[in-house]
């Protein structure tokens, strides 16, 4: 991707404008040996070679554009130790281009990766050790269309039980084939038995290897603090099976984690660095800068379907409600409107009638309250523009969870109100994983995931991901 950037900003700027210059071909060379093993070199320093990592959408695209930042400043810096100045011309369109068709070579790789395993194709084969409960249900998340994309293809099972002993410590043992039959008296652990069972003993490693396991995926149960899990730990990891565990969205994963070596013990302390105050710095500036050049051209947008949705019904063009905000605070959201006058009163009754829940994610396919232009705006996305002056006046941001409602913020769990850290965004990863085609459980893990990642290069990757997803147009209804 380097070397196609570099041949075409080498042409842009020689062969297109600049033909009276003359060709260097050793100036070239040097050009190419250069920007490819600094971008490589690059890439490697932002792990962007990391297993599993073409899988996880946007952090993807994050990692490739700062890798883009960090080989501007070493080819910068390469010149300037070696008294060897790059055209500023080139060096800068080569960075930009090689970001740009790194992503869309990734993309594309990402693309053909979940095609493939879907086929069975390009899998870890994981043994998964846990209770019967939370290995059924990981063998069900694991094997649906959506679960196939993480790679891990399930070979063998450890059903572990846990128990309490005398010196009050936790202690482990494996379920019988005998006793998982007499727990699945309800038929609800039958996926369970298509897999070989592997012992919760000091052989684990060695036979999940025999088995030609490359991953151990822990679902539940085991301690992570406890002396067993330690040793297990070790011996998985020392046969160079990767250890992955089942954590929820809760969970510190995201934080930055610093071992602190107190005179009394050892204290784990975490934190999550985009919460400082520079990092809100500087998403507040985007977010102001972003919604003054997006107001540009969606005034125009916003005067021509205003005017559709005049002619239409005759009534307002403009659709006010309140919204939860930021620590729960609330405020006008501005939309231009798609549905019938005082539509958002048949709620509760719309809801009852398509037999829906009333809550966080209520949505229905085919709202009778749209109207006709209503539709259109919605399917585009227009609807959403006048939001830009809910940004620019600071009661949102581009990128964030979606604004709800009073009652629907009411059916938060604890987990879930976790949303209202940040500012609610125009677009965010709900609206590049699937919008309203999302099951509740997994628009919750997209929003909890932003709070718990969100980073300015991230926001960045879900501007861009937000293009293709609005000219798509899955979900939006």
């Amino acid at each position: 991707m380097m070397c196609l950037a570099l041949a075409l900003s080498i042409l842009f700027a020689l062969g297109v404008f600049n033909t009276e210059k003359g060709n260097n071909l050793s100036a070239y060379v040097t050009y190419a040996v250069v920007f490819v093993l600094t971008w490589i070199l690059s890439l490697i320093v932002v792990r962007s070679y990391e297993r599993h990592l073409m899988g996880e959408g946007y952090n993807l695209y994050a990692r490739i554009m700062t890798a883009g930042c960090i080989e501007f400043i070493v080819l910068c810096t390469c010149g300037y130790l070696a008294k060897y100045y790059f055209s500023r011309g080139i060096l800068i369109s080569a960075v930009v281009l090689a970001v740009f068709f790194t992503m869309l070579e990734r993309w594309q790789m990402r693309r053909y990766l979940y095609r493939n395993r879907r086929r069975g194709e390009f899998d870890y084969a994981t043994v998964l050790v846990g209770s019967p409960q939370g290995m059924s249900k990981m063998i069900d998340q694991l094997t649906s269309g959506k679960g196939q994309a993480s790679g891990y293809k399930p070979i063998a099972i450890c059903p572990v039980m846990m128990f309490p002993a005398a010196d009050g410590k936790h202690h482990y043992r494996t379920y019988s084939s005998e006793e998982l039959v007499q727990l699945n008296h309800d038929n609800q652990l039958d996926n369970l038995f298509d897999f070989p069972l592997i012992p919760f003993n000091s052989r684990f490693a060695e036979r999940a290897q025999l088995h030609g396991a490359q991953t151990v995926l822990i679902t539940d149960v085991l301690n992570i603090d406890s002396e067993m899990t330690r040793a297990f730990s070790l011996a998985v990891e020392a046969r160079e099976l990767e250890l992955a565990m089942s954590a929820s969205v809760a969970h510190i994963a995201g934080s930055n984690i610093i071992l602190r070596q107190q005179s009394v013990m050892p204290i784990l302390s975490a934190s999550l660095s985009q919460y400082s105050l520079s990092t809100r710095i500087i998403k507040r500036f985007m977010d102001i800068v972003g919604s003054l050049l997006a107001l540009i051209p969606t005034c125009l947008l916003i005067a021509i379907f205003g005017i559709a949705i005049k002619l239409e019904d005759g009534g307002p063009i403009f659709y006010a409600q309140e919204r939860v905000g930021l620590y729960g605070r609330p405020f006008k959201i501005f939309k231009l409107r798609s549905m019938k006058v005082n539509a958002d009163k048949l709620d509760a009754q719309l809801a009852a009638q398509e037999g829906v829940e009333l809550g966080a994610t209520f949505k229905v396919k085919e709202d009778p309250r749209v109207t006709k232009v209503g539709k259109f705006i919605r399917k585009t996305s227009i609807d959403e523009f006048p939001q830009f002056f809910n940004v620019l006046k600071g009661d949102m941001s581009l990128v964030g969870p979606r604004p709800q409602r009073d009652y629907e913020v009411a059916s938060y769990n604890s987990l879930y109100s976790t949303r209202l850290l940040v500012k609610p965004g125009i677009t965010g990863p709900w609206q590049i994983g699937g919008r309203s085609n999302l099951s509740p459980e997994e628009a919750e893990v997209l929003d909890v995931n932003y709070v718990e990642n969100w980073s300015v290069l991230t926001d960045v990757a879900i501007l861009i991901k937000t293009v293709g997803a609005v000219f798509h147009g899955d979900g939006a209804y």
